[in-house]
């Protein structure tokens, strides 16, 4: 009886041995096995804006792949099966959700910022130009109405407030809990940022000295750096009379005064600021009718003589994963181009985009 046991006992023992070393190489193989990757969608990359051509509605989105290095291009109508809309501004991807500015079109389309499926569509926007995001509320600037901040409460998709800001505001960014705001003026002059207290949406106004601030960027000491274009003057009859200097502003947000005024040209106008990925070299340049992109060191007090990049480019932005900086083209009404070039100018390869591609984001921007 005892040996019956002692031998059944064995048995169990050895099959346990024997399935505890087929789990063990279960395991081992499994280990062997690549982890299986999350599908992204467009929630990563870099998104470029086309405005396309004023009236025709054929504003789109195109997409960059980091991984494949390879562009889609109009990702919103191909998912959606509808047109984007007249003039697409901005695009500005929130905590959760992606934003679309389409300015001729005086709306907000809400998508996921994974699969691009629409969300929502918020209308009456008058001439919604850049957007940001802090705390549940999304903030879009718009020309507008004589220039205002519309306030939209993000789980709602509704807006929910207004702010009056300068002439033509532009490009939008948070330090801590104040929105600046950048008054470009629009069709006209202004020479100043608005700063809306966020606790209590109050406006302080801060005079650049210089016209037109078109394009901010929050530099490597955390202040605020801010590209006033300036301005060609005309006679009544439009000839050209003179020209309002270019300069790059660069306030403190601790006191929001200005610290630095570098100037840059004295009859040329660039409308494009971005900044590198460590946030020590700062990038202008791009625009109708200026040519070339350059580069400055972020704490530099004089201009550089010589442009980093030459082209007539329309628009710019720095992939802030890879540190190259994306040209971008246009070609009248046909498809631009996405040309990319390392952060010491040397050109890398070029892609096919949408109509008059002027701008677009790697990443959240606009928040510090």
């Amino acid at each position: 009886m005892n040996l019956k046991f002692n031998f059944l006992m064995m048995l169990a023992l050895a099959s346990v041995l024997l399935f505890s070393a087929c789990e063990k190489e279960s395991t081992k193989e499994d280990d062997k096995k690549p982890p299986v990757e999350e599908d992204k969608g467009y929630s990563e990359g870099v998104l470029i804006a086309n405005e396309g051509s004023f009236g025709a509605g054929n504003g789109s989105i195109s997409y960059f792949d980091n991984d494949k290095k390879d562009v889609t291009n109009k990702i919103f109508n191909t998912v959606n099966n509808l047109p984007l809309g007249d003039v697409v501004q901005s695009v500005y991807r929130g905590e959760t959700n992606t934003y679309i500015c389409v300015n001729a079109s005086n709306k907000l389309e809400v998508v996921n910022s994974k699969t691009f499926e629409t969300i929502a569509t918020i209308s009456d926007l008058p001439l919604p130009r850049y957007a940001v995001e802090k705390d549940g509320k999304l903030y879009v600037s718009c020309w507008g109405n004589g220039g205002q901040v519309k306030i939209i409460d993000v789980a709602s998709n509704s807006i929910t407030d207004s702010i009056m800001v300068g002439t033509g505001p532009e490009a939008v960014i948070i330090i801590e809990n104040n929105l600046y705001v950048a008054n470009s003026g629009g069709f006209a002059l202004d020479s100043t940022i608005s700063i809306v207290d966020l606790s209590n949406n109050n406006v302080s106004t801060v005079d650049l000295g210089a016209y037109n601030p078109s394009s901010m960027t929050i530099n490597a000491d955390n202040n605020l750096c801010i590209l006033a274009k300036g301005s060609v003057i005309y006679d009544a009859s439009w000839n050209i009379i003179g020209h309002n200097p270019s300069k790059l502003i660069i306030i403190s947000p601790t006191a929001n005064t200005i610290s630095t005024t570098v100037d840059l040209f004295s009859d040329k106008h660039p409308a494009h600021l971005a900044i590198s990925k460590n946030k020590e070299s700062i990038y202008y340049g791009g625009g109708y009718g200026f040519d070339g992109i350059f580069k400055i060191d972020y704490n530099a007090t004089t201009a550089p003589s010589m442009a980093l990049i030459s082209g007539m480019f329309y628009g710019f932005l720095v992939n802030n994963t890879s540190d190259n900086i994306f040209a971008l083209e246009a070609a009248g009404g046909s498809n631009g181009k996405l040309i990319r070039y390392s952060n010491d100018g040397t050109k890398i390869d070029e892609f096919e985009v949408g109509i008059f591609p002027n701008g677009g984001t790697s990443k959240r921007i606009g928040r510090n």
